[in-house]
């Protein structure tokens, strides 16, 4: 095995990339590794240090990628060549490099905050924001010609066109990982040391990692990733051919249109996320110019930011966009006199607030509502963060046909937790639906649409225009093709269309399951993990109502797929700010902080990580403030497809396996191991971490506020600063 064909193999940044590659012994090459006609990397024999080996191979895969995308139907041999042009050639070998040079820089040979040269000069020229001048550009490309068979070597190029068009596209040609970033907000920035952002995630594959996050989000799938190179791959192609991009978002809507059996894109807005499709949700019911009242029973489990977006205002600090804003203020030419209720979905002790409270508040604030002239925009969750239905559509439709022609129903089925059936039937009532391909089918984080139904898209064709700070947060690719869609800039979102591209791949190969074993394969998880956590001593699942029974006796989604659940130490249930730490100490490798002395079991348990989903505040008779927090347990559709089965820690689950074999039953294993050493992991002092707050435990034990020491395997913030 050659260093670059085994660097390919081993690296968790390469192994989603890996394409066909042949290893020969020829003393002829100029090069460690050649990309040949068809796309194959030939590795040279000799060997080089690993940081080489590992660029090359990155260098290697991205230039076999772009020839076999931009002509895949040619040939396999020499011939492969023939419609390559010079100049097209030079455009792919270009950005492969550049690609390559800016992927270096957040890879595994550069230490965060400390930039290390590039093994090739002319990775260090290519790496920088700025373009480098038409003479250093031609002495780079002199270089590269020697790393792509000779029948692919671009003759008569035109440098200063290249250059020219260098320029133009240098802010897209940027390796996936930075790609998949882009069109957020600062919820996906990468933290410096341990590469994972806000939700505990990365953009490659986080192989040994155990899993069940989806109500939150989740850690692209080797599937999932390679999907995401492909979609960067294509951009670049498009880019490499002059071609505009847009209509890689309208393909991304059809196919929503076509999973969830709808009647055409037209009715597909993209969004980065759920809060963000709350956003486009309010801009559409501002076209009406009725003062507008938000109903959110059950606020606390949904989105946080959603009661700033429901009232037009600035919900993060930095807009999908780019544009850095002031979070609460309001967002220009959103309606002013907006306002939202938020209805507490549980009570004392965590107790859920029965249906008939909530739908006898409602009706009280609908009725306040109407009477004083506003328009309603009832919220509907299917389902929330703890697995509830808030509100069965029997209510909804209820308290709609109390007011006719004065409400409207926005769902929040960002969980995904639903047969695309479901979502048909409940914009054929006339609700708008918001989904992700990022929480239940583990997509990457921000990956969000919104589905119109009739009288909402009859807005979008009337006199008004959308409000003119949506500009901030959309384009018009994202929106369909309306009068009141023209207010938005052109151009489109790369980042989500990347990360919808990841999330495509896993609903693609979850719907390839029949439905019977759909629902066998959830229950088995399911019951397994039920079992495991309510035969836990330090654990108590939340108290919970079960979902309504659906038309078809052996539906998939008549189980939410969520547990939740508080920690017990000492006979207390830890607090919000306790669970927080937890949680952390799940995702990381806890072996260097715990007694040398541990059992090889123990030790093993401690490096393992565990992926849960966030903590939800619960509130108590004292408020939230003194409130519980909640941990939890999810199925995904990785679960039932088998797409998580190529990294997982832990084996699958099958049918008549004991509890002790399930993975959950692994990760509170190690929740355990946390909870016995909880006074050595207290007293740590994480190097990663300079300042860190302290909580307070039962028994006044205390422990780090952040995940402590965790393996990085993902991108610094540097790439933030780059791109």
């Amino acid at each position: 095995m050659t260093s670059v064909w085994q660097s390919m193999q081993t690296s968790p940044f390469l192994r989603h990339m890996l394409a066909p590659c042949s290893v020969l012994q020829q003393p002829g090459f100029e090069r460690p590794v050649r990309v040949q006609s068809d796309g194959a990397i030939a590795c040279a024999a000799e060997r080089v240090e690993p940081a080489l080996a590992w660029f090359y191979a990155r260098f290697a895969l991205e230039i076999s990628a772009l020839v076999r995308v931009c002509c895949p139907a040619a040939p396999v041999g020499a011939g492969a060549a023939a419609d390559m042009d010079g100049q097209r050639m030079a455009r792919m070998l270009l950005a492969a490099a550049r690609v390559t040079a800016c992927a270096w820089q957040t890879g595994p040979f550069c230490p965060p905050g400390r930039p290390v040269p590039t093994p090739c000069s002319w990775g260090n020229v290519l790496a920088g924001a700025t373009m480098p001048d038409a003479a250093r550009l031609a002495r780079c490309m002199t270089d590269l010609a020697f790393f792509v068979d000779p029948a692919l070597r671009p003759r008569g190029v035109d440098g200063t066109a290249l250059h020219a068009w260098a320029c133009a596209t240098w802010p897209l040609l940027q390796p996936v990982e930075w790609l998949g970033m882009a069109g957020g907000d600062e919820r996906l920035d990468p933290d410096g040391q341990t590469g994972l952002n806000q939700y505990g995630c990365q953009l490659i594959p986080r192989y040994g990692e155990l899993d069940f996050s989806s109500s939150t989000a989740s850690t692209p799938t080797l599937s999932a990733a390679r999907a995401m190179h492909q979609a960067a791959t294509r951009l670049i192609c498009l880019a490499v051919d002059g071609q505009g991009a847009e209509a890689v978002v309208e393909e991304t809507k059809a196919f929503l249109a076509g999973f969830y059996h709808m009647d055409g894109a037209r009715r597909v807005v993209l969004a980065p996320s759920g809060t963000d499709c709350a956003l486009a949700a309010t801009a559409v019911m501002g076209l009406l110019n009725t003062p507008l009242t938000t109903i959110l029973p059950g606020a606390e489990e949904s989105g946080s930011g959603v009661p700033l977006a429901t009232c037009g205002r600035h919900f993060a600090y930095r807009t999908a966009r780019g544009q850095v804003v002031q979070k609460g203020m309001p967002i220009d030419g959103f309606m002013r006199d907006a306002e939202h209720v938020a209805l507490d979905l549980r009570g004392g002790n965590a107790e859920r607030v029965p249906d008939d409270d909530l739908f006898a508040a409602c009706q009280q604030h609908m009725a306040r509502a109407v009477g004083a002239g506003r328009r309603v925009l009832l919220y509907m969750l299917h389902v929330s963060k703890t697995g509830q239905l808030v509100l069965p559509a029997a209510r909804v439709r209820a308290l709609c046909a109390l007011y006719p022609g004065q409400v409207d129903v926005l769902v929040d089925a960002c969980q995904a937790r639903l047969r695309p059936e479901l979502v048909r039937q409940y914009v054929a009532w006339g609700w708008a639906v918001m989904v992700t391909g990022s929480k239940f089918f583990t997509g990457p984080p921000f990956s969000g649409a919104l589905f119109l139904p009739d009288s909402w898209l009859a807005r979008l064709r009337g006199a008004g225009c959308l409000p003119a700070g949506l500009a901030a947060y959309a384009s018009q690719a994202e929106w369909p093709d309306q009068s009141a869609c023209r207010i938005l800039p052109a151009g489109l979102n790369t980042g989500l269309f990347v990360r919808w591209s990841g999330a495509r791949a896993e609903m693609e190969a979850f719907a390839a399951v029949p439905d019977t074993q759909k629902a066998e394969r959830l229950q088995q998880f399911m019951q397994g993990a039920a079992a495991a956590l309510r035969a836990c001593p330090f654990v108590r699942l939340l108290p919970s109502v079960a979902l309504p029974t659906q038309p078809e006796a052996e539906a998939w989604d008549s189980l939410s797929g969520i547990f939740a659940f508080t920690v017990y130490q000492n006979g207390c249930a830890l607090d919000f700010a306790q669970t927080r730490l937890v949680y952390g100490w799940l995702l990381a490798d806890l072996t260097p902080h715990l007694p040398v002395d541990l059992r090889r079991e123990e030790r093993a348990l401690a490096a393992l990580p565990c992926h849960v989903g966030q903590p939800v505040a619960l509130i108590t008779a004292q408020g939230v403030a003194a409130g519980m927090g909640a941990l939890r347990v999810s199925a995904s559709a990785r679960h039932i497809s088998g797409t998580g089965g190529e990294y997982a820690a832990a084996p699958p689950v099958t049918k008549g396996a004991s509890t002790a074999d399930h993975p959950v039953a692994w990760m509170l294993a190690k929740l355990g191991l946390i909870l016995r050493y909880w006074s050595d992991l207290a007293h740590a002092q994480p190097a990663c971490r300079p300042h860190v707050a302290h909580a307070s435990l039962p028994g006044g034990a205390c422990m780090p506020r952040q995940v402590l020491a965790p393996v990085r395997q993902g991108i610094s913030a540097l790439a933030l600063g780059q791109s």
